[in-house]
């Protein structure tokens, strides 16, 4: 069965960039979304185990899409991982209390993905 991931990015470049990081494991379905609305839309559509989030995008930032997903108890196991440049203690300690399971800074490396993906998925 493979392992559904939702990249929500503003970035074409940085959803370029993960999505090369993710390639490198077999068994992994890539979805995107370029802001939290879309994100939103595709995860009506089904769901996703992990979810790679940024915090600032138009329309419906990181943290509102958090909580929306945080509240539908229909995403009950999906993991969030905050991709970002923010580099506030606040923020992170923010995202983290509304759910998300980890923090990445930007730019993404495929350590950091590794590292994350070893700890999120069996």
């Amino acid at each position: 069965m493979a392992i559904r991931v939702l990249i929500v990015e503003d970035s074409p470049a940085m959803r370029q960039l993960l999505r090369l990081a993710l390639r490198a494991y077999h068994g992994i379905e890539i979805i995107e979304a370029q802001d939290g609305v879309e994100a939103l839309k595709a995860l009506a559509q089904g769901r996703y185990d992990v979810v790679f989030a940024d915090l600032n995008m138009p329309i419906l930032d990181g943290m509102k899409l958090i909580r929306r997903v945080r509240d539908d108890p229909t995403h009950e196991g999906t993991q969030i991982v905050v991709v970002t440049n923010e580099d506030s203690p606040d923020v992170e300690r923010q995202a983290l209390e509304l759910g998300a399971n980890h923090f990445v800074k930007k730019p993404v490396n495929r350590r950091a993905i590794d590292r994350v993906l070893r700890d999120l998925l069996p």
